[in-house]
């Protein structure tokens, strides 16, 4: 920390301070139970959407179980379970493909030509068999390294490029087996390892069936864990956000390409190995069967999705309903037929479905209750029309040249920091302020600051979490996630709306989550429904931990530790209040400070004199308060009104109040109904003026304090310097 001026701090702050004991608890949900928000939060599981293609399955296992005798012994099933891997790792092979945006038709080709491969260098070349498998996994690379150079690299049609991929080594592969078939078939090599992969089991089930289920759980962890992963899925959901991200797209793809030929040649090892032999229909059709497969496992033809699970579903469906009308006697072009119309049923039922869906969630996710606020209390006399609006006296600084300054903070020598709505925190230098240059550009959107114990900036930048920002503009991310709750539906572990923080004597950051369920985008929704969404976070630099301090809490917004450093305050933005946690217990929860706040309070400071500054983002207004007590009016209001029409909280006028040490409103600070500071949500008292920022507004404001401190600064005072 930057060392404070001479003579900060040094003036006695004054003996009124909070009592927490005699302050009345705040009542904290432990369980928030709406039917509606189960609904929606189960709606919207990544596994519902493949709820059409399981229930399908289900449809065909039990149609077989009904109509087929001994289709389901164990003997039949550990058969199926010994071809099963021929499909089942190509089907993953062409979801990797499609997942990157991509297709390919070479599959069947591809599968056949490691096939041989894999023969060849057993029977012909006499290689040991863990010399085999490497050769087969390498043919079917190369082929889609060729695959990947032309639709990845070179940016060729992926449907021609592979469609002549699939003719060209259709061709090869015609040629070398023909004049090597007898060689192969007349071979008379044995070896036990080639035997036991081909027909041996372990554990009670086929060789080739445990590597496609290891192909399949590296494939799903790859989607989930993986870097790799996501970028295929960046790639495949948009190519030109996942380039403007620093994707490279090309090389993605290509090596999409390569990973999925190498398992079509692992595919065609343990045929090799099962059969021994090759055919000139070894492989056709296979890809148009695998993709009917994948298209009926994801609903659609759907790139930027590693859905394993559901393609899994679909090609076992294809699988068992061919199988079963095979051993049933009927052609195989009725087979065809009869499963071209099932497919074309489900996937219509699929898409009609998903459609239905969304409405679905939309309509259910938003889930008002009724609220009745505190009524105003302890502010009458200071309202906008009945005193002199102060702010009007403010200095304005970097007008223009700043866009939405959620918070402003000051460093000891008297620097200015603000984010902004780009994602850039800007600096503006001292004395006079005038020169404005970015710090840093993080993305997101910072909101409040906060300075640590070495002098670099904290930031809560929602969409992200927290974030360390040196003052040489490098940047990390201190954390993203915390702790689940126990009861949630929806895995809640992602911080959406990181919002206001301020640092522990102990070092520990306490920050706020202002909702779970919506982001910067639409965080007004959640005044709508009135539920408490919130929660408060903190994070610990030594450990690295974060965790949920306290759940289920309205809107919490600003962060502020007290004077006397062993209680938190924390702003209740919807329930027009202040909370008071305290720092050696707080398993004991919030009581409230102050309640009954003419307006939406926002980000809380503290004061030189003991007291806190409180900024009001916006008024209250009967009407809300009235509406709030009415669920279904908000629900109605949301589902049939433009939403530029909506009745909402006045966030168009602000202000500033100050707080005493015990929380009493004691004074207010408005700007004039014209003028330039019309939305406050943050301010910093700093050696004896008030700077006020906006999360609308274009500038900062100045206002000297007659009286107050011309020594005293902030990170004095946080960084427990001062009192």
């Amino acid at each position: 920390m930057k060392p404070v001026p001479d003579g900060a701090m040094r003036r006695p702050v004054p003996a009124a301070a909070i009592d927490f004991a005699r302050l009345p608890r705040q009542r904290v949900p432990r369980l928030v139970l709406s039917p509606r928000r189960i609904l929606s939060d189960v709606l919207m599981r990544g596994w519902i959407e493949s709820a059409i293609p399981f229930l399908a399955f289900l449809v065909v296992v039990l149609t077989i179980l009904a109509t087929t005798d001994g289709f389901f012994a164990s003997s039949n099933l550990m058969t199926m379970a010994q071809y099963l891997p021929d499909g089942g790792i190509v089907v993953l092979a062409l979801l990797i493909v499609v997942a990157a945006g991509g297709i390919d038709l070479s599959v069947g080709s591809n599968f056949a030509m490691t096939a041989f491969a894999a023969l060849f260098a057993f029977h012909i070349l006499e290689l040991p068999v863990w010399a085999v498998l490497p050769v087969s996994v390498l043919i079917g690379a190369l082929v889609g390294v060729l695959n990947g150079t032309l639709a990845g690299l070179l940016g060729c049609g992926a449907l021609l490029t592979t469609l002549g991929t699939m003719i060209t080594v259709r061709g090869l592969y015609t040629l070398a087996s023909q004049s090597q078939l007898v060689a192969i078939s007349s071979s008379a090599r044995m070896d036990d390892t080639w035997d036991y992969i081909g027909f041996d089991r372990f554990a009670g089930l086929p060789v080739g069936f445990w590597a496609f289920a290891l192909v399949a759980v590296t494939v799903f962890f790859m989607y989930r864990q993986s870097r790799f992963g996501w970028h295929l899925l960046a790639v495949g959901g948009n190519r030109k956000a996942a380039r403007n991200g620093g994707i490279g797209v090309k090389r993605t793809v290509f090596m999409a390409y390569v990973l999925a030929g190498a398992l079509v040649g692992l595919s065609g090892f343990l045929y090799a190995a099962r059969q021994n032999s090759v055919g000139s229909d070894t492989g056709i059709g296979m890809e148009f069967f695998l993709l009917t497969a994948l298209v009926l496992g994801l609903g659609g033809f759907t790139p930027g999705r590693g859905a394993v699970v559901s393609v899994i579903i679909g090609f076992l469906t294809i699988y068992f309903l061919n199988n079963a009308m095979i051993n049933a006697g009927f052609r195989g072009d009725f087979v065809q037929f009869t499963q071209g119309m099932i497919i074309l049923l489900i996937l219509a039922i699929d898409v009609r479905f998903k459609k239905n869906l969304n409405r679905l969630v939309a309509s259910s996710y938003l889930d008002p209750v009724a609220r009745k606020p505190e009524p105003v209390q302890g502010t009458d006399a200071l309202m906008p029309d009945r005193i002199v609006p102060k702010l009007a006296e403010a200095k304005i600084l970097a007008a223009g040249k700043i866009d939405g300054p959620e918070d402003v903070i000051l460093d000891s020598a008297g620097n200015l920091y603000c984010g902004t709505r780009d994602g850039r925190i800007m600096k503006l230098a001292a004395p006079d302020h005038r020169e404005v240059t970015v710090l840093v550009k993080i993305g997101g959107r910072p909101l409040g600051l906060a300075f640590d114990a070495d002098g670099a900036l904290l930031t809560c930048v929602a969409g992200m979490g927290l974030v360390r920002v040196a003052m040489d503009g490098t940047h990390d991310l201190l954390t993203d996630q915390t702790t689940r709750s126990l009861f949630s539906v929806q895995d809640d572990t992602t911080i959406r709306m990181a919002d206001d923080l301020d640092v522990a004597p102990d070092g520990v950051i306490y920050f706020s989550d202002a909702t779970k369920r919506y982001d910067m985008e639409n965080w007004a929704m959640d005044l709508l429904e009135g539920r408490p969404n919130g929660r408060l976070l903190s994070y610990d630099p030594k450990t690295g931990r974060t965790r949920t301090v306290c759940d289920n809490l309205l809107f919490p917004n600003g962060v502020c530790l007290a004077h006397d450093r062993r209680h938190l305050l924390v702003a209740s933005t919807w329930d027009c209040s202040v909370l008071a946690f305290d720092l050696q217990n707080l398993k004991a929860g919030p009581r409230v400070l102050v309640s009954g706040l003419p307006g939406y309070p926002d980000n809380i400071n503290r004061a030189s004199d003991g007291g806190y500054w409180l900024a009001l983002a916006g008024m209250r207004n009967p009407v809300i308060d009235l509406a709030m007590t009415h669920p279904g009016l908000r629900r109605r209001m949301t589902r049939r009104v433009p939403p530029t029409n909506w009745l909402f909280g006045n966030l168009n006028i602000g202000g500033v109040l100050k707080l005493d040490g015990t929380g009493r409103v004691r004074d207010a600070y408005w700007d004039r109904p014209d003028g330039p500071l019309y939305m406050i949500t943050s301010m910093r008292e700093h050696q004896g003026a008030l700077y006020l920022g906006g999360v609308t507004n274009d500038k900062i404001g100045r206002l000297d304090l007659p009286g107050a401190d011309p020594a005293w600064t902030g990170p004095g005072s946080y960084a427990g310097q001062g009192t």
